[in-house]
């Protein structure tokens, strides 16, 4: 069916097409960068960090693993295998799939025509591009808008640095804040960014021309109209034609197994369409896991109200990166929800969350006694004693304080009353160097069931590490990247690994003091090792390497980068031999 396209609404085309303000081309560098969910570098640090993305070019067209490049804290699938894997959500959607992100501010608004996204090391990972109108009238509901500019899936791009320049959709409104997802998932190393480059056309006069008449305004009513009556009409005459069965016939338990099947938005869209979706949708059984982090453009207040009714038996609740930049969720707000649904609540993901602060804290200990596992990592509103609260939780058994500020005895006073706390990451979190230790030893008296630490970037010594090796003999997993006041000349590796025999992930990330006679005792000592990382030693031969490789036999990831006396015809051949086994050489061109 061919429809005719009324006169006024050509002639408000025709009006508008000659009253359209000027629009002028202009590109620009990022200005800042206003927020990120992980970076690789320090927080008191220039080198690996996020805010290197801002600004022009240092590295393009250069290639290779560069201190100048945003690079993000993990890589590749092996993070999923290591022992503090987290859970997955049923409900999370296929297509999402990104794991990290980067909010860019640029200094002119534009209506963005092309990105030039600089990838100097290992591309491929962009798999989202958002652009945020801060100016419409949703801003003043609490809410800003996201647009998606782009999205595809990950790639295996070639070992080479390239401009990534996708196809923009178009968006009908002026923004200067560009946001960016990744996902490592098919990445063999770290991905490294270099600068983003904003083209747009730059409006001067109004960004949305009103319609000139009332006339043009009527036509325009009038097309709507006839397309939504003839749909309607397509969809009746449809349902005539064809034999129908209702839903309705079939028993309860197939229609909530069929309905389990939909994300949260489709679950919440088929609410509306009749009384008896309305009655299935609505079913709190419905809502006993929610994972809202796939949806974190379109949940705010109103969303997180409207859900209350319903997760009368929540368990498992995932809200990471929800209630962005122009505070779309309150901290009252959520945590009213906590206290109408917090009860059986086991699992909460608030990764971060700019809404997360003292006042969330003090609801999730209040009002969720039963809670297992907490993430809390990168919200930036939380302050040293917000976590002085989760001491009235005893049962946590994972807790994620990934670059928060925390003060020692806050931290202390939850660690004495957490017997079952199984995974720790206090990866990049600010505690004092000289209170490292003592957290160490309070952790290592009470938390004896621990299975996971990350202790990346922090100022742990011998004498912490030796409280971990005597009181957590179940520790699988250890993360000590950059703890460069670990020395190997104090034995404290070797009488690690001697203590706890069930080790299956080791990072010493840049400890420049690993020596042949730690990697031979990891090898004698470390059965079930699956996971070692001695990237930057130049102490290591390719000897007691390749015994690590032949004795190890559940190893499946080994960087060596940046060892020195370990060449690349050696990585060559290993890598050939054992296939089993992903092994790592960065490199420098």
């Amino acid at each position: 069916m061919t429809l005719k396209i009324p006169r006024q609404w050509r002639d408000c085309c025709e009006i508008f097409s000659r009253n359209q303000p000027v629009m002028e081309p202009h590109s620009q560098f990022a200005l800042e960068v206003t927020d990120f969910s992980s970076q690789y570098g320090s927080e008191t640090s220039i080198s690996y960090t996020a805010s290197n993305l801002a600004g022009k070019c240092n590295i393009y067209p250069g290639y290779g693993d560069f201190t100048q490049a945003c690079v993000f804290r993990t890589y590749g699938p092996w993070w999923k295998y290591a022992p503090s894997g987290r859970r997955k959500f049923k409900r999370t959607p296929p297509n999402f799939v990104s794991q990290d992100y980067i909010e860019l501010e640029f200094e002119y608004e534009v209506f963005p025509t092309k990105i030039d996204i600089y990838e100097t090391y290992n591309p491929g990972t962009i798999v989202r591009i958002l652009a945020c109108d801060s100016s419409g009238t949703d801003v003043d509901k609490g809410m800003a808008r996201w647009k998606v500019l782009w999205e595809g899936p990950p790639e295996r791009a070639p070992a080479d640095s390239r401009i990534f320049s996708p196809q923009l959709r178009e968006i009908n409104f002026p923004t200067n804040v560009i946001r960016i997802e990744v996902c490592h998932d098919l990445c063999d190393y770290y991905t490294e960014l270099d600068a983003v480059y904003l083209h747009g056309e730059d409006c001067h006069g109004k960004y949305i021309m009103e319609m000139a008449s009332s006339e043009s305004s009527k036509g325009i009513s009038q097309l709507e109209e006839r397309l939504h009556s003839f749909t309607l009409r397509e969809q009746k005459t449809t349902a005539v034609e064809r034999n129908t069965f209702s839903i309705e016939e079939l028993p309860e338990e197939v229609i909530q197994l069929i309905l389990s099947y939909l994300d949260i938005p489709s679950l919440c869209k088929a609410s509306i369409t009749s009384k008896f979706f309305y009655k299935h949708c609505y079913d709190s059984l419905q809502y006993k896991e929610l994972d809202l982090q796939p949806h974190w453009t379109e949940v705010n207040n109103f969303a997180i109200d409207s859900l209350m009714s319903r997760c009368q038996f929540l368990q498992h609740l995932n809200i990471s990166w929800c209630g962005g930049n122009q505070m779309s969720i309150s901290a009252g707000t959520f945590s009213r929800f906590l206290v109408a649904c917090g009860r059986d609540l086991q699992t909460l993901y608030m990764s971060s969350c700019k809404f997360v602060n003292g006042e969330v804290i003090k609801a999730v200990a209040e009002n969720c006694p039963k809670l297992k596992e907490l993430d809390v990592g990168s919200c930036p509103s939380l302050d040293g004693q917000s976590i002085s609260h989760l001491s009235r939780i005893h049962t946590l058994e994972r807790l994620n304080l990934y670059r928060l500020p925390v003060e020692r005895y806050s931290l202390m006073e939850v660690l004495r009353l957490s017997p079952n706390l199984k995974h720790l990451n206090l990866g990049s979190t600010r505690i004092g160097e000289m209170h490292i230790d003592i957290v160490m030893k309070i952790l290592g008296k009470h938390c004896k069931k621990l299975i996971s630490l990350d202790l990346w970037r922090s100022r742990i010594s011998e004498t912490g590490l030796d409280y971990i090796a005597e009181n957590c003999k179940q520790i699988e997993e250890l993360d000590l990247g950059w703890c460069s006041n670990l020395k190997a000349g104090t034995y404290c590796f070797i009488d690690l690994v001697k203590k706890c025999p069930n080790i299956k992930k080791l990072y010493l990330t840049a400890n420049r003091t690993i020596c042949n006679e730690d990697l031979l005792a990891f090898c004698k000592y470390c059965p079930k090792l699956e996971q070692l990382d001695i990237l930057g030693t130049g102490n290591v031969s390719r000897e007691s390497v390749f015994s690590v490789l032949t004795q190890c036999q559940k190893l499946m990831f080994l960087d060596i980068s940046f060892c020195a006396n370990v060449d690349v015809d050696a990585v060559t051949l290993w890598s050939a031999q054992f296939p089993r086994c992903s092994i790592k050489r960065s490199f420098q061109d």
